[in-house]
């Protein structure tokens, strides 16, 4: 195993720690047989609740048996966030994805001045497809956090309502597994990380 594969276990095992004492209680039968199914590496054994610019309350794991894209921002975000919405746009377009096989998932770093109505006005401003991109807030500082380490998300709370945080996209299996990642900000698509939706994409 690399350094990066035990770096990203690491992390998943951190924020699963994190999240077990708030999520145990609310496991049902449901998620019991999701989870026989789950390899040990998923990200959808995290169980924080999310919240998506429409109202719809949901948890990661409703996004099983679909390839997903997931990245973090914020949306007084003037800097890196408008350009990674960019770029997830452009991956897209670039992609064409079919059937709903693709979803971006984008998860606000900023749980209290964020809420579905202004992510709602930030998708109508930035023109995001609603079919595609689902922008989403957890229910607290503690639940993002967890789901940023798990991603491999680093960020800080600066003054004036300033986020310090650095950018990655992850691309899940339907299974909840980061099999591609891309660090690169900037506009363009990172060509290898669509090389590597691409291959995902592929009928098996």
């Amino acid at each position: 195993m690399n350094a990066d594969k035990v770096l990203k276990q690491m992390l998943l095992t951190v924020a699963l720690i994190v999240a077990m004492p708030c999520s145990l209680m609310a496991q049902t039968a449901g998620t019991t047989d999701t989870a026989k199914t789950l390899p040990a590496d998923s990200l959808y054994w995290l169980s924080m609740p999310l919240t998506d610019s429409q109202g719809k309350h949901f948890k990661l794991r409703d996004l099983a048996g679909h390839l997903v894209l997931v990245s973090m921002f914020y949306g007084d975000c003037n800097t890196a966030c408008p350009i990674v919405l960019e770029n997830l746009q452009r991956t897209i377009a670039a992609v064409q994805p079919r059937d709903n096989k693709l979803t971006v998932l984008m998860i606000s770093l900023n749980p209290t001045q964020d809420t579905p109505a202004t992510l709602a006005r930030l998708g109508e401003s930035h023109h995001l497809d609603k079919m595609v991109f689902r922008l989403s807030i957890s229910d607290n500082d503690a639940h993002t956090r967890a789901i940023a380490s798990a991603l491999g998300v680093k960020y800080r709370v600066l003054g004036g309502g300033e986020i310090n945080h650095s950018t990655r996209i992850v691309l899940l299996d339907a299974t909840g597994r980061i099999i591609a990642s891309s660090t690169q900000l900037g506009a363009k698509p990172d060509q290898d990380f669509l090389k590597q939706i691409r291959a995902a994409l592929k009928p098996s």
